[in-house]
């Protein structure tokens, strides 16, 4: 089968499309054709070697896609082969088949497509982790999503605008800006031409906002921390600012790492604040938990109030310039590899 495989840490090029062998689906795994794959910027920190327990080069990066059953291993009981499903891997997701747990694999609804499935299962969860399971958005709460036109950012929009909060979203350009008014944004900052939180602290008239959801991190954090309203909870899940538009430039990633601000649990007990952080991948034994987050968000789904924003679509062996085009920060939506 051919695969897309990391030869060593480094930029987009030194992911290369191989021939590898036919994986075999050991106990209590499914082997999964694939049909689409989505993209995540844990795959782009994979690459360059940054991510917790990445393996040593050579390896097949990627950890969600969407296919068909081809092959059941034995214990599985739940799945058959012909089951269209979603798929979650400790990588090895950037593959023509792949092996993954049954326990970690789900039946995707009948009227959803391919390239929506693959834009959704960690998206979603990220997104109704950080939003719903740790900061619980209650009606009326005012939110701030940091990169709101991406496919995490446009999932919590969605999420919140269900939970009817109300939401502030920040992105680079008027495209994206756009794309976070369309997905129901009410409030909108260009962080390149205004400040954030001097607009936010405006609109609020000083009060600032109840939950703020951050995938950018360095140090826009202790802008953050200081809009916060008593009660308000600050959840990390990404470090995007240490990346360049090209490449991980270490100066960079090393400057904004020491402008991040240390948080001291005096401070939050003082200002009746919390901040937390979490990395779904690392959250992967919580089985119980993750399929019953997907239940719920997939109820959302069938009843229409939660839809994929899949931005752009690339072919399987064009999949290096897709990650590139990720890293660029110019993508909107989710990045998905169709096969």
């Amino acid at each position: 089968m051919k695969a897309a495989v990391v030869t060593r840490f480094g930029p987009p090029s030194e992911l290369k499309i191989l021939e590898v062998p036919d994986p075999r689906p050991g106990d209590g795994e499914v082997l999964v054709r694939t049909r689409a794959i989505g993209l995540n910027f844990a795959d782009l920190f994979a690459r360059m070697g940054y991510y917790p327990s990445v393996p040593r080069p050579p390896f097949i990066p990627g950890i969600e896609l969407t296919g068909v059953v081809e092959r059941v291993g034995p214990g599985v009981k739940n799945l058959k082969k012909g089951d269209r499903v979603f798929a979650v891997t400790k990588f090895n997701a950037y593959a023509e088949f792949v092996c993954a747990p049954a326990t970690h694999t789900m039946l995707v609804p009948k009227r959803m497509s391919f390239e929506e499935a693959a834009a959704f299962t960690v998206t979603y969860l990220s997104a109704y982790h950080g939003l719903v399971t740790l900061a619980g958005l209650q009606r009326g709460e005012k939110l701030l999503v940091h990169a709101a036109a991406g496919g995490v950012g446009t999932a919590a929009i969605q999420i919140a605008r269900h939970r009817a909060a109300e939401i502030f979203a920040t992105a680079g350009s008027a495209e994206k800006l756009e794309v976070a008014r369309a997905q129901g944004a009410h409030h909108l900052v260009n962080y390149r031409t205004e400040d954030f939180a001097e607009r936010v602290r405006a609109t609020t008239r000083g009060s600032g906002v109840d939950v703020i959801l951050d995938s950018v991190g360095g140090r826009i954090i202790r802008k953050g921390m200081g809009l916060l309203a008593p009660m308000g909870r600050y959840v990390l899940f990404g470090f995007a600012a240490v990346t360049g538009e090209r490449r991980v430039k270490k100066l960079k990633a090393l400057r904004e790492l020491a402008l991040t601000p240390m948080v001291f649990p005096q401070s939050l007990a003082t200002r009746n604040i919390s901040f937390m952080g979490f990395n779904l991948f690392f959250l992967m034994h919580k089985v119980d938990y993750l399929r019953q987050a997907m239940e719920t968000l997939l109820k959302l789904y069938r009843d229409r109030a939660l839809r994929p924003f899949v931005g752009a679509t690339y072919r399987f062996d064009r999949i290096a310039e897709a990650q590139a085009f990720l890293q660029s920060r110019k993508s909107v939506g989710k990045v998905v590899i169709l096969l």
